[in-house]
């Protein structure tokens, strides 16, 4: 399971709370704002989704992808 953009080693968890820390909701906003997504770009799908939903797919799952409390500080 790809768990972050390899191409700029960001975290999921780590782009997901930046994103709602920032109020960001749409890929486009996040990729200016991180840089995630413009290597190989093999993770957007997954991002796009996380940020619409709060979860990962996994397969043909979604499974929930929680913050832990000191990631969504600050």
């Amino acid at each position: 399971m790809q768990i972050r953009c390899n191409c700029r080693d960001l975290s999921f968890v780590g782009l997901l709370a930046y994103a709602r820390r920032h109020g960001i909701t749409d890929i486009e906003d996040l990729i200016k704002a991180t840089g995630c997504c413009t290597g190989c770009g093999s993770c957007r799908p997954l991002l796009e989704e996380l940020l619409r939903s709060g979860k990962l797919r996994v397969g043909d799952q979604l499974i929930d992808f929680p913050l832990p409390d000191d990631e969504t500080a600050g």
